[in-house]
């Protein structure tokens, strides 16, 4: 199954702030955090007044996205279209004192789509669930035909998930 992954966080490198995932059949998780580090003003700016979620804290979190993930048997195929998603994401896979959470036989994808821009697409830009839905209809078109900004490798990466 594929699920598209969008953060929003603070600043690059910064504390992630939400995150969302969109399953290729359109099962959605999102959440934020509460933040723990000064704001940067463009992220003050643009970010944070599309946060629609009461912030969480981190093992919350982590709890939410692993009950989200397991309702899936696999095999898991991560998807993003910028580095700090999947890096932002995968932290989340560890939990309580260096244990895994489930899934752990999965792969990430970061797909390179020359001229498209999540938040440009996004009907909400800069809110994470607004933009992992712009992500997944866009790189679904791609795999339709609809669209033709993918590469052939990424196109059979994502097939093969």
């Amino acid at each position: 199954m594929r699920y598209y992954i969008d953060t929003e966080f603070n600043g690059s490198g910064g504390q992630l702030l939400s995150i969302a995932l969109v399953r290729e059949d359109g099962a959605q998780f999102h959440e934020a955090l509460h933040p723990h580090e000064l704001i940067v003003p463009w992220v003050r700016e643009h970010v944070m007044p599309q946060m629609d979620r009461e912030p969480v804290d981190r093992a919350t979190m982590v709890r939410k996205l692993q009950k989200f993930l397991r309702k899936d048997g696999g095999p898991f195929l991560f998807v993003a279209d910028w580095p700090e998603d999947l890096a932002h994401f995968c932290a989340l896979l560890i939990r309580d004192h260096g244990k895994r959470n489930d899934p752990m036989s999965l792969s990430c994808l970061l797909v390179h789509l020359p001229g498209f821009d999540t938040a440009a697409h996004s009907a909400r830009p800069h809110n994470a669930l607004a933009d992992a839905i712009a992500l997944k209809e866009r790189v679904e078109a791609n795999l339709r035909g609809a669209h033709a900004e993918l590469s052939e490798h990424d196109l059979a990466r994502l097939r093969v998930g």
